[in-house]
């Protein structure tokens, strides 16, 4: 009896142990599958980030080539080249705003691109957002005169004569008003005597070098604002006015005057035309003038409508790599006078090493990765 008892215990422990070595066996092997499956997921992850990446690359080039922003949205299916057959790059139509929602500062140059990467056998994707830039004066050339940000004369320009700068001239913003480039007439006097003449000159980056091809054009926008003072009020135009190298006295009442000069490494300088103004009437007592809102008396037509920029061109006739942009403005003709200059935008479709990545999120896990919010 008791023989028998053992050796039915020793098979009752010999099951237990099979079945427990059994419930082993398809724990593991669901584990394994499921590292798997996991590190399945995360390589289509990688994968994706790589793609949408590829698509912010590529909108990049459209964009500073001359696709509009708004124009930007494309479904690219067929992947053979990047030996990604099976995910698809899906590009919506570009935003001008940034991540808050706020309207990017440079209109003209600047785009919000919209891309999402999918791998199509785990319908595993990944959302990115990118600011895109193509301003000629983009990265360190402080093409809206705001750094520094406090008193002082703005970084990356050499002024000529030297204080021609507003504290709170700028159009965009709450007062105090945003920093701009600013020139004055302080005389009641007419004729060649009475002029006044400033400019502003920053180096474009020959590393790596910006080039643009023979024939090609590139599109000065910026803001501008010129207006008529009452008496008094502005201090003598200090010494050092450069040239005004376009043209003459121009056209009847062009109290104001603004124009754009390109230098390359060799050949040039490459010159816009010359925009004449009418300046609006003033009644500002304070110099330079204080506005609220800051867009008062700002931009073209006649009346003016903000934020609607001005353009000039400046034609190449060869195949050149910048190396400097200067601006010149004149103020003439009888009254006392003032004029801003901001927010300037440079833009050639033919430019190379121009065009750049601004800043980027990974929109994927936000609760509306579309709008990235």
């Amino acid at each position: 009896m008791k023989r028998r008892q053992r050796g039915a215990g020793l098979l009752v422990a010999v099951i237990l142990i099979v079945t427990v070595a059994a419930f082993a066996v398809i724990v593991a092997a669901s584990q394994s599958a499921g590292d798997v499956r996991g590190n399945d997921l995360h390589a289509d992850g990688v994968q994706a980030l790589y793609l949408a990446e590829t698509g912010i690359e590529r909108s990049l080039k459209r964009f500073a080539t001359g696709t509009g922003c708004a124009a930007l949205g494309e479904v690219i299916g067929d992947l053979a080249s990047l030996q990604m057959a099976g995910g698809t790059i899906t590009i919506l139509a570009g935003l001008t705003t940034d991540f808050s929602g706020a309207a990017l500062v440079s209109s003209q140059a600047q785009c919000r691109v919209r891309v999402t990467a999918t791998i199509n056998t785990s319908n595993v994707s990944r959302t990115i957002h990118a600011i895109v830039d193509k301003n000629l004066l983009g990265g360190t050339n402080n093409h809206n005169f705001n750094n520094l940000t406090t008193a002082g004369a703005p970084r990356s320009w050499t002024l000529a004569p030297l204080g021609t700068y507003a504290q709170n001239g700028g159009p965009d913003g709450a007062v105090p008003c945003n920093r701009s480039a600013w020139i004055w007439k302080p005389t009641a006097g007419a004729g060649a005597g009475a002029r006044t003449v400033a400019s502003g000159t920053t180096a474009i980056p020959t590393v790596p070098a910006v080039t643009v091809t023979a024939g090609s054009v590139t599109t000065v926008h910026y803001h501008w604002r010129a207006l008529d003072r009452p008496a008094g009020g502005c201090a003598a135009y200090p010494g050092g006015a450069p040239a005004f190298p376009c043209g003459g006295a121009g056209l009847a009442g062009a109290d104001a005057q603004v124009c754009f000069r390109l230098t390359s490494t060799a050949g040039g300088p490459w010159t816009s035309g010359r925009r004449d103004i009418n300046p609006g009437a003033g009644g500002i007592a304070a110099c330079p003038s204080t506005f609220n809102p800051c867009s008062t008396l700002y931009e073209v037509p006649n009346p003016p409508v903000y934020p609607t920029k001005d353009s000039l061109t400046i034609a190449h006739g060869a195949a050149v790599t910048l190396n400097s942009f200067i601006y010149f403005m004149r103020l003439q003709n009888a009254n006392q006078r003032e004029m801003f200059l901001d927010n300037i935008e440079l833009v050639n479709p033919t430019a190379l090493n121009a065009a750049r990545v601004q800043v980027w999120r990974d929109c994927s896990s936000a609760a509306d990765p579309v709008n990235c919010v």
